[in-house]
């Protein structure tokens, strides 16, 4: 017995006292004509390494771990099947990396993991001036969260305004870098990032988040059979955000000012306030124009947001062939609009540039959303001719107008409208909204059509109920 003991004690022994993996070190990078292969493990040892300027690593069998890996207009070129980053790995610097794909990295698949580490190092590959493609296609669920767990009542810090008399807050402070411990992750400009899998945030009490933050850049596609989820179906509601209200300013992107974004097959899920914003600047102080512009979404899929599932203002949009579904609803706690979409550019009044300009929406679905669309102030009452038209979409839900200027429907099946302040003469606020070829389910006399011709329709049948549209 006393031998067994001994043996199983020098073996316990041996494995605790077998070398550490090898120290990686700038020096050892040197010297390699651009080109240093890994074909074993290191360590960084806690530390900082920077990659010698240009130089590529080529993985072929080893592996890094333990450590910060900055890039000083380094790549990686990875020609392995295991991962060639370990989980305690963080990347920063200037990349120049073409691909990179999600398996390059170690992954804990149990379930209280936080993935906030992985997802950013595979962001830090790319950068605002180098195209680079994002792949998140391993059979992974990236459970995410938002870093900051101070203060809960954020919105009690925000300014007053005096409007219409009222007493109300500047709650597009919350877009200030002030907040910016609100924001998760930034995609870069000429970013690809190709989902397959899904991303979830993990539930938070705090009523403000932004899950990917996006100011001003451009040429950003986000597609894939995958889904990114807000925490809107788990979200803690123990905290009110602003006196007695929880918020409703939790975005899966929340766009500003940017160009050329392109989402298509995603879907996008459970956002405690919007799965999409996509708006010019408010910000008072702005240097740059204001609007945002060229904006596509094709094939998405909205599911379950809070708010809005989409908000648009912007020029050059087009939205085609997506479903929006349970957006709104008392099942997910709906917040105003309700909508599914909404086509209302905030501050429009203050900055007429940022309204709404070009826009189309055609051959969406629409299923079990408290309103399937709002708007107010779609654009400015002088734009002038017709900003937004909506073709070939079948209604399920009431649509909530306010003050709508240059709105156009064509072939749209539309079972009610509603006014936001409840007015019998739906339309009375609203100038330049026309209708053609439509179905309602509502009587003409609901709409009030005035004598002046300020709203039109041609061609439309009313009092239809639930026939089939034309």
């Amino acid at each position: 017995m006393k031998h067994i003991l001994v043996i199983l004690l020098s073996s316990v022994l041996s494995v605790n006292m077998q070398p550490d993996l090898p120290v990686l070190t700038e020096s050892i990078l040197q010297g390699n004509n651009g080109r240093f292969v890994v074909k074993k493990d290191y360590t960084l040892a806690g530390k900082s390494l920077k990659v010698p300027e240009g130089l590529t690593l080529v993985f072929s069998g080893g592996s890094l771990d333990n450590g910060k890996l900055v890039g000083n207009n380094s790549s990686v070129e990875v020609k392995q099947s295991k991962p060639a980053f370990g989980l305690n790995m963080a990347i920063a610097g200037l990349w120049n990396v073409p691909e990179v794909h999600d398996g390059w990295f170690a992954f804990d698949s149990s379930p209280d993991f936080i993935s906030n580490q992985v997802i950013d190092n595979m962001l830090a590959f790319s950068n605002d001036s180098t195209p680079c493609h994002l792949f998140f296609e391993e059979d992974r669920t990236y459970y995410f969260e938002l870093p900051y767990n101070g203060r809960k009542d954020l919105g009690n810090t925000f300014s007053h305004r005096i409007e219409d008399g009222k007493k109300r807050r500047n709650y597009w402070e919350v877009l200030n870098d002030d907040y910016a411990f609100l924001r998760i992750f930034t995609i870069p400009s000429n970013t690809h990032v190709t989902i397959n899998n899904k991303l979830k945030m993990l539930p938070t009490s705090l009523g403000a988040y932004f899950i990917f933050w996006e100011y001003g850049k451009e040429n950003v596609t986000v597609d894939g059979t995958g889904t990114i989820a807000g925490d809107n179906d788990w979200h803690r509601y123990d905290a009110p955000f602003t006196g007695k209200s929880y918020g409703e300013w939790g975005y899966i992107f929340r766009c500003i000012r940017c160009t050329n974004f392109t989402f298509k097959d995603i879907t996008l899920s459970d956002a405690f306030g919007d799965c999409i914003h996509y708006s010019g600047s408010v910000y008072p102080d702005e240097k740059n124009p204001r609007w945002g512009s060229n904006l596509t979404l094709d094939n998405v899929k909205i599911l379950r947001a809070r708010r809005n599932g989409v908000a648009i203002g912007a020029r050059n949009v087009r939205v085609r062939n997506c479903h929006f579904e349970g957006c709104g609803t008392d099942a997910v706690r709906g917040t105003a609009p309700k909508s599914a979409i909404d086509f209302e550019p905030d501050h429009v009044r203050y900055y007429p540039e940022i309204g709404n300009q070009d826009v189309l929406m055609e051959r969406c679905t629409f299923k079990n959303n408290h309103f399937d669309m709002s708007s107010s102030l779609n654009t400015v009452k002088a734009y002038g001719k017709t900003a937004t038209v909506i073709r070939d979409c079948r209604f399920t839900s009431s649509l909530r107008f306010a003050v709508v200027f240059w709105m156009r429907f064509e072939n749209c099946y539309i079972p009610k409208i509603v006014n936001l302040y409840g007015d019998k003469d739906i339309l009375r606020d609203c100038r330049h909204v026309d209708f053609v070829n439509c179905d309602f389910e509502q009587t003409e006399k609901t709409f009030g059509f005035t004598s002046n011709g300020r709203n039109k329709r041609t061609n439309c049948r009313f009092n239809v109920g639930n026939a089939k549209k034309r």
